[in-house]
C-alpha cells in the first residue's frame, strides 16, 4: 500500500518550486522476539548457548520518484532504507539505518537500465520463491542457499567481496527486460570500484549475475534460471579441506554459482523447488587445496487459509568437494515452518520455527540462531508483528 507525499523540503533543494515532484513512500516493519538455541557440535571445548532477543526482519522504507520524459519513457528514483533494530542474531544488522536498493534509471517499452546499489538477480529469485517472508529470515532458504557453510572451509574473506552468492552489490548497473510472453531477464554487473593494488597482486572484486524467467500471465507455473559469477571475492586467501589441508600463495579467485528453481500453484497450495551448485576457484596456489563445490537441494510449500496462510520449507546441502577430494560430513539438513495471521490488510502476526542440523564439520547457520558451533543444531522460534505502508 502506497500513499502520497508532496516533498516540498526535499524538492525545493534540488529543483525549482514549480518542478516539485510527488514522491511516494512505502515500507515495512517486521519485529518480533526471537528464542535462540545452538548444541555445542562437534568442536572440543565448544558449548551450548541460548538466548532471547529481538529480530527486524526485513524493515525498510521506501522512497520513489517517477519523472514521464515522454515517448513512453520515465525517469526512475528509488531509495531504499533497511531498518535493522536490535538484531544481534540476524545477518549483518547492527542497530544502524543503511542503504539497501537504492538507484536511478530510465524505463520504457524496451525495458529499463538502472544504476545504484542492487540486490541481484540471483538472489532475488530466492527471496521470491520462498514461503517464510524474507529468506533472510529466521527459516529463510538464504540458511543454505547461497552459502557454502563456509565457517570451516574458507579462512576469510576479501573486503571487497566474500563467499556468499547473495550480493547486494555497490557500484552496480543493469537492465531488466520487458516481459515478452511470460519471458523475462535481467543481467547485473559490478563495476571495479574495489579495485586495489595488495603486496600479492592486484584485486579487482566484481560480479555478473543474470536471471531469466518464464511465467505466462495467469498461468499456475513459473520456471527460473540464474547464474552469478565473482571475480576476487574471497580474496588471496586459502580454502581449506575439512581435513584441515590447506593451500596457499593464491593470486586470485573465480567463483560461480548456478541455480534452477520451478514452481506450481494447486488452488490454495503453492509448490517450489530449487537447485543450486556454487564452485570457488583459487588460482596460483603451489599446492593443497584450491578448489571448492557444494551441491543442494531445497523445497518448500505455502497453502493460503481464509485468516492468512502457512508455509514450510526443507533444504539439504550435500557435502562439499575440493581438487582432493570429498570434505566428508560437510553437509547439513534443514527444516522451517510458519504461520501467518492476517489482522488487517497491512498487519500480521508471524509465528515461525526454523532448525539446522549440521553434519560434524558442517557450518551452516540459521539465521536468528545464536552461538553457532562446527556440526552443532541451531534452532530459532520467532513470534512478530508485520506491519506494512
Amino acid at each position: 500500500m502506497k500513499k502520497s507525499l508532496i516533498a516540498v523540503a526535499v524538492a525545493s533543494a534540488f529543483v525549482a518550486p514549480a518542478a516539485m515532484a510527488e514522491v511516494t513512500l512505502s515500507g515495512a516493519i517486521n519485529v518480533g522476539i526471537e528464542y535462540g538455541k545452538s548444541s555445542a557440535g562437534s568442536a572440543a571445548g565448544a558449548q551450548s548457548l541460548s538466548a532471547t532477543h529481538l529480530g527486524a526482519t526485513y524493515s525498510h522504507v521506501d522512497l520513489e520518484s517517477v519523472d514521464d520524459i515522454g515517448g513512453g519513457n520515465k525517469v526512475i528514483f528509488h531509495l531504499q532504507m533497511n531498518l535493522a533494530g536490535d538484531s544481534p542474531g540476524a545477518m549483518g544488522n547492527t542497530g544502524a539505518i543503511t542503504n539497501r536498493n537504492s538507484f536511478l534509471g530510465i524505463a520504457g517499452g524496451w525495458g529499463a537500465f538502472k544504476v545504484g546499489n542492487n540486490e541481484n538477480v540471483y538472489e532475488r529469485f530466492m527471496y521470491t520463491a520462498d514461503p517464510l517472508d524474507g529468506a533472510a529470515g529466521p527459516g529463510g532458504n538464504l540458511s543454505m542457499l547461497g552459502t557454502p557453510g563456509a565457517g570451516a572451509v574458507f579462512q576469510n574473506s576479501n573486503a571487497g567481496g566474500g563467499v556468499d552468492f547473495y550480493r547486494r552489490s555497490e557500484q552496480t548497473v543493469w537492465y531488466e527486460s520487458p516481459n515478452w510472453s511470460g519471458f523475462s531477464f535481467e543481467a547485473d554487473y559490478t563495476l571495479s570500484g574495489f579495485k586495489a593494488n595488495t603486496p600479492t597482486g592486484t584485486t579487482d572484486p566484481r560480479a555478473l549475475s543474470v536471471g531469466g524467467k518464464f511465467q505466462p500471465d495467469g498461468a499456475p507455473f513459473y520456471v527460473d534460471l540464474a547464474y552469478e559469477k565473482h571475480w576476487d571475492y574471497f580474496g588471496l586467501t586459502d580454502i581449506t579441506a575439512a581435513s584441515g589441508t590447506a593451500g596457499g600463495g593464491g593470486n586470485s579467485s573465480s567463483d560461480t554459482g548456478i541455480q534452477v528453481g520451478a514452481g506450481y500453484t494447486f488452488g490454495d497450495l503453492g509448490l517450489h523447488v530449487r537447485y543450486e551448485q556454487l564452485k570457488y576457484k583459487e588460482d596460483g596456489v603451489a599446492a593443497g587445496a584450491d578448489e571448492w563445490k557444494r551441491n543442494a537441494w531445497w523445497v518448500a510449500a505455502k497453502y493460503n487459509l481464509p485468516t492468512g496462510y502457512i508455509g514450510a520449507e526443507v533444504g539439504i546441502a550435500q557435502d562439499g568437494k575440493t581438487n582432493l577430494g570429498k570434505a566428508n560430513d560437510t553437509g547439513a539438513k534443514m527444516f522451517a515452518i510458519g504461520y501467518f495471521h492476517n489482522l488487517s490488510k497491512q498487519s500480521q502476526l508471524q509465528f515461525i520455527y526454523g532448525r539446522m542440523d549440521n553434519d560434524d564439520q558442517g557450518t551452516y547457520q540459521m539465521a536468528g540462531a545464536t552461538g553457532e558451533n562446527i556440526g552443532g543444531t541451531t534452532q530459532v522460534f520467532h513470534v512478530g508483528l508485520k506491519h506494512t505502508f
